[in-house]
């Protein structure tokens, strides 16, 4: 008898059901899981930026007051105050002092000479401590009139009594208070200056005799700000609430926006200045379409001088964090293309198996010659 040999045939139900059900199940699990671990990265790093940013607002609000604080001793120094007071003894005379002003205007080096202004024992102890201290790019004293008694440098005018910043300083007349300035273009340096403004009290208790100022070169400020990154693609700024950059303020009052200016201001509903409770990040786009993460914390500089809203922004480039998750993504395809083949393996098996047709018995059956039956003869 011959024996017959079936083919394995493939049952294309538990093929399909096998292949096309459980390797989309394993690939939508696989996304989703990057999802999670991605988004919970985010959050991570998020966290961290705000942080960082945090402490560089720390930073920057001890490098200000810091400085406040310097100037303030120098305003102490005996001939400052001797050539404040000095000065005072001159009663104010407004023709007087926007002739004079006139004059300086139009050859600042021969009125500077006639009046003695930069030839002083105040006006060289100046010009030392600028010659000495690049941070320091100007320092002026007057009276209080708001005439110019020594600097440490020629001025672009005389009368300083008509300057925002010598009006503040100038207060109630009596105490006086110490300022500060937004970081702005100051015309007598051709620079960017952060200036700082206190009032010169001869002795304790009285009325000011006159205000000192210091414009402070503010690439040691934006140093601060800067701060060290881990990154490629990360970086430090110092912004307003407005939007706009305090460390790209440029020559002329031109002000640059942040690239996340629009998002910044959504965040900043209901945020009040200074408030050290707020901290926020988020995810926004550059011109180029380059997305970063971007976390925020304000400056306390506002506690104390409300014109300065200031706030610190860290900037992380998202490809640059994402990075490894990447890496891992990859291992993943692999892992996904080796279980894949097992999955196409295992189908093919049982379908391989569920396709077999029954088992039919093969019996082998021995014939035997008939024997001849033996009659017997009966008697």
């Amino acid at each position: 008898m011959s024996h017959r040999r079936h083919l394995p045939h493939i049952n294309l139900r538990v093929f399909v059901v096998l292949v096309f059900v459980s390797l989309p199940l394993f690939a939508l699990a696989t996304v989703f899981v990057l999802g999670m671990g991605q988004a919970e990265l985010r959050d991570a790093y998020g966290t961290q930026l705000m942080q960082v940013a945090q402490q560089t607002a720390a930073t920057i609000d001890s490098y200000v007051y810091r400085r406040m604080i310097d100037v303030t001793i120098l305003a102490r120094v005996p001939d400052v105050r001797a050539v404040a007071s000095t000065g005072n003894t001159l009663k104010p005379d407004g023709a007087v002092i926007k002739a004079l002003d006139e004059a300086w205007a139009s050859n600042p080096s021969a009125a500077a000479a006639k009046l003695g202004v930069l030839d002083n024992a105040a006006s060289r102890f100046l010009r030392d401590i600028v010659d000495n201290d690049r941070v320091y790019r100007e320092i002026v004293v007057t009276d209080r009139a708001g005439r110019l008694v020594a600097a440490s440098n020629p001025t672009s005018d005389y009368f300083q009594g008509d300057e925002a910043w010598w009006r503040e300083a100038f207060d109630d007349g009596v105490r006086g208070r110490a300022t500060v300035s937004d970081v702005q273009w100051d015309e007598s340096t051709k620079t960017s200056g952060l200036g700082i403004a206190v009032p010169i009290v001869e002795k304790a208790g009285e009325p000011f005799v006159g205000i000192m100022r210091v414009v402070a070169d503010v690439r040691e400020l934006l140093a601060v700000a800067a701060g060290p990154t881990s990154r490629p693609n990360g970086e430090t700024i110092l912004i307003r609430d407005d939007g706009t950059l305090v460390s790209s303020q440029k020559a002329g009052g031109e002000r640059i926006l942040f690239f996340a200016a629009d998002l910044l201001r959504e965040r900043l509903r209901g945020y009040q200045p200074g408030d050290p409770q707020f901290r926020v990040d988020f995810t926004a786009r550059d011109k180029s379409g380059r997305s970063f993460l971007v976390g925020v914390a304000p400056s306390q500089l506002a506690a104390s001088f409300p014109h300065l809203t200031w706030l610190v922004a860290v900037t992380q480039a998202e490809d640059d964090l994402l990075a490894p998750v990447r890496a891992q993504l990859w291992r993943l395809f692999v892992a996904f293309g080796l279980m894949a083949g097992v999955v196409l393996a295992v189908a093919i098996w049982f379908s391989v198996r569920l396709a077999a047709p029954p088992i039919e018995p093969d019996m082998h059956i021995s014939e035997h010659p008939e024997v001849p039956r033996i009659e017997e003869d009966v008697a």
